[in-house]
């Protein structure tokens, strides 16, 4: 087996790339990069849908089934943390000395070729504040190339090309995938306790952030949370230039006179003690006060004018999955949102809370076994701040039951919750239920967001 060393042009010699799971965000962006460069790109994935089709589109071949004639002719392999070691594709690759790649190491490459990347990082947030990041540089014309882990609709998409030395992307801390990632700008958005499946424990994790700050350019810099108490061992770790966001005075970027309107947080922005701007968001949330401020914090330091700091984030309407609308059904508003983590629930029901007229309810779809495990408790605590919780089979992903979880267990942790394993029941079961003014929110990060064609009108 040939594994690429530390080169970041290296790859750029290689004529045919073949991805294993090219079906993912980020590994399908990857691939339409490099064949937008003039690569032969080919692939596969045995899942279906939009990303696949697009794919085609662009004349990339994707094959169906993991197979080892798949990767004949390739002479760079991709692939992901999730594929197996016995995948045949990667079987074949070490047999025929044929070098690899893991996506991470690729896309850190890629990215390191921009005089100013910014690497998102953090448990939660990383693609809403890419998105709203994307958005004030657009807004400020400085035509950025991204990658965001979901379809936005100002770039038309989950990639785009730009023409500048600006690089936009996420960092996600899985496997220490963004040890891989070079940034001129880094950004933690937050720390907390996930991927038990990989890390030890919390400490494990905010290591993992702390050595994520060594790959940073000397001359770059830290946007960090500074209202996080999990960030405050990264701040003390990290020895270059620092900005903290948040709601605090001493915070370099801070939000003021904060007002909701029907869950829309309006608010005065504040760099270095100077008004910059006051804003009106289109997302709701709490929150997203403090995911507008990281993308503020990160445009005011690369000097971008305050004018389209305000634009951008007023323009930034959401990413797909996250709190969109649907449709309605019964005159109740159908929500779909990729909250996978207690943190994430919590920060979601709590928006729809104060947004809906009527009663909440949410259909969640539990993300592997371990993370439902290790932290069912949490996961009880947030769910029941809906009016009402169905919950639905727990999506596997690339994980099997080895710690013995049933969803029956956190269901029972729930008061008033119900188990319904069809898809085709939940939508029947909504559609008995919702009344004008309700909220449903399809909520998980596997599939259950296919109920939304089930039960919209």
């Amino acid at each position: 087996m040939s594994i690429i060393t530390h080169d970041f042009n290296q790859y750029k010699k290689f004529s045919h790339i073949h991805f294993v799971g090219i079906g993912g965000v980020s590994m399908s962006s990857l691939a339409l990069i490099l064949k937008h460069q003039g690569k032969t790109v080919t692939g596969s994935d045995s899942g279906d849908g939009p990303t696949i089709a697009k794919l085609t589109a662009a004349d990339i071949k994707v094959f169906k089934t993991h197979a080892a004639e798949n990767a004949a002719g390739c002479d760079l392999l991709v692939y992901t943390a999730a594929i197996s070691n016995n995948n045949p594709e990667l079987v074949y690759a070490r047999e025929n000395n044929i070098p690899m790649m893991e996506r991470a190491v690729l896309l850190g490459y890629m990215m390191a070729e921009f005089q100013n990347s910014i690497a998102v990082s953090g448990t939660h947030g990383k693609t809403t504040v890419t998105s709203l990041i994307t958005s004030i540089f657009t807004a400020a014309k400085k035509d950025p190339t991204v990658l965001v882990g979901a379809n936005l609709k100002a770039i038309g998409g989950n990639y785009c090309l730009g023409n500048s030395d600006y690089a936009i992307y996420e960092a996600c801390e899985y496997v220490n995938s963004f040890h891989h990632f070079y940034p001129h700008c880094g950004v933690i958005l937050n720390i907390d306790e996930d991927h038990l499946d990989f890390f030890k424990d919390l400490d494990a994790i905010k290591a993992s952030f702390a050595r994520f700050t060594d790959n940073f350019d000397p001359n770059g810099f830290l946007v960090i949370n500074g209202d996080d108490e999990n960030c405050r061992c990264i701040r003390d770790y990290y020895k270059g230039t620092t900005l903290t966001f948040g709601l605090s005075d001493t915070d370099h970027c801070a939000a003021r006179n904060v007002i909701l309107c029907n869950g829309y947080p309006q608010f005065d922005i504040y760099f270095q003690g100077t008004l910059i701007a006051n804003v009106t968001l289109k997302i709701p949330g709490r929150h997203n006060i403090l995911n507008a401020l990281a993308a503020a914090c990160v445009a005011l330091n690369y000097g971008l004018e305050p004018a389209a700091i305000k634009a951008g984030l007023e323009a930034f309407t959401g990413a797909d999955r996250r709190f969109e609308c649907k449709g309605s059904c019964n005159g109740a508003t159908v929500l779909d949102d990729y909250a996978h983590h207690p943190t994430e629930i919590r920060a979601t029901l709590q928006s729809a809370k104060e947004a809906a007229e009527g009663k909440v309810y949410v259909v969640f779809q539990p993300h592997t076994f371990t993370r439902t495990y290790y932290l069912m408790d949490e996961f009880a605590e947030a769910l029941s701040i809906a009016d009402y919780a169905i919950l639905t089979d727990i999506y596997a992903a690339r994980e099997i039951n080895k710690v013995g979880v049933n969803i029956l267990d956190l269901k029972n942790k729930i008061p008033g919750a119900r188990y319904i394993s069809k898809f085709e029941d939940i939508a029947a079961t909504l559609k008995q239920e919702l009344k004008k003014g309700d909220m449903a929110i399809l909520m998980g990060a596997g599939n259950v967001n296919t109920i939304a064609a089930l039960l919209v009108e």
